[in-house]
């Protein structure tokens, strides 16, 4: 249920009492009546505050394009396309060996090792001392390395 509507609701009972009390007219009811109506506007302006906002979309109208500009462009995107994919397979980032972040990458980058090429070549006796690992762990990484790179 939206959120306003039991607002609504509980300043539509106040006006309610505020009307029931005024048709009975006692005068010491006069307090109860002003507190009443008071209330429900108090809980009519709450319910008009939480009630949700239209949801606005926005869509950006696609260029006009004639065939011949699209027959024009279609070896242009596939050419692009192609070369994204072979730019995608080059640039392996330390990210993709399994077991190593992004906080691990930059450490690995600060002792010099930019690439999983760079990592596959090293030992894991001098990656664990330089990284203060255990060598088990630098193994690991390496041997991840080296399967990420036979993969592609």
């Amino acid at each position: 249920m939206r959120p306003d509507v039991p607002l609504y609701i509980i300043a539509i009972v106040c006006f309610a009492l505020a009307g029931y009390l005024q048709c009975t007219s006692y005068p010491e009811q006069f307090a109860y009546i002003i507190t009443l109506t008071v209330l429900g506007v108090i809980f009519l302006g709450a319910g008009y505050s939480m009630k949700p906002k239209p949801i606005v979309i926005k869509t950006k109208e696609q260029p006009q394009v004639s065939e011949t500009q699209e027959a024009e462009a279609a070896p242009k995107i596939e050419s692009e396309t192609k070369a994204a994919v072979t730019e995608e397979k080059t640039a392996l980032e330390l990210t993709h060996v399994k077991g190593i972040g992004p906080k691990r990458a930059e450490q690995l980058k600060r002792i010099g090792i930019q690439s999983p090429e760079d990592l596959a070549s090293k030992s894991s006796e001098e990656l664990a001392e330089k990284l203060k690992v255990s060598t088990k762990i630098a193994e690991k990484w390496i041997k991840a390395a080296k399967k990420l790179l036979e993969k592609d």
